[in-house]
């Protein structure tokens, strides 16, 4: 396809993106200021023009085909490349505005990151922010992230900072000890009341490891939640054992509202590990991300010395 047929299409394709994104024409229609009818013509000369079905259309859904996935795929693409176009160019203005998202787990941003934003957000009142909740690792690129907190090994190609590590621990509360007894080896959870996750199966069978030496053992327990606040608060109110990112027990251990369980024993567990920020270079450009990224490493550097 030559450059004087490609160009009339590029809008077509960010239409295509608007379309998947928001769920139906009439929503991408409502984001771009446009009409359904409108958008519809869009993507059927679209499709006519690379002669493929792109969205399979029903009165409930749109389904992408296919083809329609890797079209979607490169115009995503082009779409990030022209942001990074503008984002060069305002990498010379000194005006912090527009958007930045941010992806992280939902323990760290619910409790690290959210309740520093308000600082942000003052500083710079032309900035905005969309948080996104997710403990597994995101696409950048498909999600439309900026940057992103990854527990693992950080994806290639892109810029990681180291931002802290986590790992998994078991606490309770002095009376729940005081009144059950407090466990002196793994096995001892057996009879417990573990406050556990119960996302996956086999998130009730903890296996703890001191040095060379590993105990697994199946718990059970009256309250279970794949949020790590509400096992905390549960744990607080007596309910049992509760496994938690050692983060997020540092203001109830100084105050004694819990305490460690079997301290020389470490939960393996999926969310615990080195966790970067993770950001693309072309992005780190622009103002508006370039002092999110700033402000992100500042927490870290904070939650490094609480540590």
């Amino acid at each position: 396809m030559r450059t004087n047929e490609l160009l009339p299409l590029l809008s077509d394709l960010a239409a295509l993106v608007a379309v998947t994104e928001a769920g139906s024409f009439s929503a991408a229609a409502r984001a771009q200021g446009s009409t359904p009818s409108a958008v519809s013509r869009q993507i059927a000369r679209l499709e006519a023009a690379l002669g493929l079905t792109v969205l399979e259309r029903s009165t409930r859904r749109l389904r992408l085909t296919a083809g329609g996935q890797e079209v979607l795929r490169h115009a995503r693409a082009m779409l990030d490349a022209a942001h990074a176009a503008c984002d060069g160019a305002a990498s010379h203005a000194s005006t912090v505005e527009g958007r930045v998202r941010i992806a992280a787990p939902k323990a760290a941003l619910r409790q690290l990151i959210h309740p520093q934003l308000p600082a942000l957000l003052d500083a710079y009142p032309r900035l905005d922010l969309e948080l996104m909740m997710s403990d597994q690792a995101v696409d950048l690129i498909a999600e439309g992230v900026d940057l992103a907190l990854q527990v693992g090994d950080p994806p290639p190609g892109f810029v990681a900072r180291p931002f802290m590590e986590v790992r998994t621990l078991l606490y309770a509360s002095p009376a729940y000890l005081a009144r059950e007894g407090t466990p002196q080896h793994p096995a001892d959870l057996a009879r417990h009341s573990c406050l556990h996750l119960a996302e996956l199966p086999g998130d009730d069978e903890w296996c703890l490891v001191r040095g060379a030496e590993r105990s697994v053992v199946h718990v059970r327990g009256r309250y279970a939640s794949n949020h790590s606040e509400m096992r905390r608060d549960a744990a607080e109110a007596g309910y049992g054992i509760a496994c938690l990112p050692d983060f997020t027990t540092r203001q109830q251990l100084a105050s004694g509202t819990l305490v460690p369980v079997l301290p020389g024993w470490q939960l393996l567990g999926r969310y615990q590990g080195s966790n970067w920020l993770i950001y693309h270079a072309d992005r780190y450009r622009a103002p508006r991300v370039r002092v999110v990224v700033d402000f992100m490493l500042g927490i870290a550097d904070g939650v490094g010395k609480g540590a």
